[in-house]
């Protein structure tokens, strides 16, 4: 099926095999729980054991046969349970990005973790609630909207819930103070292209610590591009703008740090 908004294609089985793998991979990806030593291979291998049949299962997992397998042992089931474990005490907003919900990145999980007390809150938003909040747009807001409302989603994390895995906000997700100096103070940012000093999100921090305040696309309103290596449409049209101050990332790194050091 096709979403009027849309251009591709999408599964709407969401319980076929090859949607509850990747869903999966997914929320045991860096950007989301980052569980170590639980990638994609192993996923595979277990779900062929019969062991995971959703991500709820990747928190009851039985050790004692994990380190009776073939190319594991007792040190990889001891290492695997320590990075679980972890990754049940992690912020909220990981959990929500890691939840495969269309279009709900990381920033718009960030967005969302820092207005709620409980994952669970969601339950009970309305459609209108969720555009209050600065920087979700219609889209967005109906995706998460509708997967909140899904009984089977609510029971899914309820379970998780039940198995340790944090659904409280934590000081992580709370919304920064908003910075009153800076070198970058009022001005809006964004990265494009592979940075090769930082990643994407070491720069944002740095950036909201000099004061900025990140965008979520290039607009009028956008005022400096960061550009790293192979930059594409977001490069093209902060060009054709001609307002979007264009820097380099040794650009931006002398521009905050030049003031660190007056």
């Amino acid at each position: 099926m096709k979403q009027e908004e849309e251009a591709v294609w999408r599964c709407e089985n969401a319980e076929c095999e090859a949607q509850v793998v990747q869903r999966m991979i997914f929320h045991t990806s860096k950007h989301a729980m980052d569980i170590e030593g639980l990638g994609e291979s192993t996923i595979e291998r277990f779900y062929k054991l019969g062991w995971l049949r959703s991500i709820a299962d990747m928190y009851r997992l039985d050790y004692e046969a994990i380190a009776q397998l073939e190319g594991f042992g007792e040190k990889s089931a001891t290492n695997l349970r320590a990075a679980i474990e972890k990754a049940k005490q992690n912020p909220i907003y990981r959990l929500l990005h890691s939840l495969s919900i269309h279009h709900l990145g990381q920033k718009g999980s960030k967005l969302v973790a820092a207005e709620i007390g409980h994952v669970l809150d969601l339950k009970d938003w309305d459609l209108e609630k969720y555009q209050t909040i600065k920087d979700v747009g219609p889209v967005l807001a109906k995706n998460v909207f509708h997967f909140f409302q899904n009984e089977h989603n609510v029971e899914l994390l309820q379970t998780m819930e039940q198995l340790g895995v944090n659904l409280q906000q934590t000081e992580a997700d709370k919304r920064p103070d908003a910075p009153t100096e800076g070198p970058l103070l009022g001005r809006s940012i964004l990265f494009t292209g592979t940075l090769s000093q930082m990643t994407r999100e070491e720069a944002e921090k740095r950036a909201i610590a000099a004061g900025a305040n990140i965008a979520s696309g290039v607009s009028k309103h956008l005022s400096i591009l960061v550009v790293g290596e192979k930059a594409g449409s977001k490069l093209k049209k902060a060009q054709a703008l001609e307002t979007v101050e264009i820097w380099s990332e040794v650009e931006f790194l002398e521009r905050i740090e030049a003031r660190n050091e007056d």
